[in-house]
């Protein structure tokens, strides 16, 4: 008899191993090889890869995307999942997100949302509006992550913030353990890690181009400054 998770094992069963991603410097598979990969799936998986990864991967989050637009994706789609360990993890993230949001937007001065506004999802988004004036809106033996996260935004320390945040996400899904071993959920779960290392890789390079760049200006501008002084 043929093993109904026989797809998935072969998939998993190719996947590299995904390390730390703050010791890896690059992914040990790239995003194009990972969908290539991710063709063993049947048709019906790929659909609701595709569908998680609109709404939850942050890579597939264009920077145009509201807050409004991604909590009705993901109202719809959590509807879809029904009761699962998928539904129970990007419930989880989805509260992160939601409890970064209502920070930022604090940070910026602006009152609590009304009760018109989409603007979070999860479970805690009443709870947030209700305590909006508290520091880390009564969530922080909720949240051990929370009181640091507060902290490194409110100094404005980016770099600080998303290795945080990265290091929070990578130890939640490091925990994890699929209800069902070697499923889809065991493959979505791999992708998340994938997507972890792949942020953080990308983040590096953006702050190391940006480092360089800012030392080639300041390298420069001494020069001219003293070019001038002799003319």
């Amino acid at each position: 008899m043929t093993n109904p998770n026989a797809r998935y094992i072969d998939l998993l069963c190719s996947l590299p191993y995904l390390e730390n991603p703050f010791i890896r410097k690059r992914p040990p598979i790239t995003a194009i090889q990972f969908r290539k990969r991710l063709n063993m799936l049947d048709f019906e998986s790929r659909a609701l890869m595709k569908k998680l990864a609109s709404t939850f991967y942050w890579g597939q989050i264009s920077l145009e995307d509201t807050d409004e637009k991604l909590v009705r994706q993901a109202n719809r789609l959590m509807d879809e999942l029904g009761p699962s360990d998928i539904r129970e993890w990007q419930m989880w993230r989805m509260d992160l997100r939601t409890i970064m949001s209502a920070l930022r937007r604090r940070k910026r001065q602006l009152p609590a949302p009304d009760n018109n506004t989409v603007w979070g999802f999860g479970h805690y988004v009443g709870h947030i509006i209700n305590n909006w004036n508290h520091p880390t809106f009564k969530l922080e033996s909720r949240f051990l992550w929370l009181i640091d996260a507060r902290e490194l935004l409110e100094a404005g320390d980016s770099y600080g913030l998303e290795r945080h945040l990265l290091t929070t996400e990578w130890n939640y899904y490091s925990s994890l353990q699929a209800d069902d071993q070697y499923s889809l959920s065991d493959v979505w779960l791999y992708s998340m890690k994938w997507d972890l290392v792949d942020r953080w890789c990308r983040y590096n390079a953006d702050v190391a181009k940006q480092h360089f760049e800012q030392l080639v200006q300041n390298g420069l501008k001494q020069p001219l400054a003293e070019l001038r002084a002799m003319s």
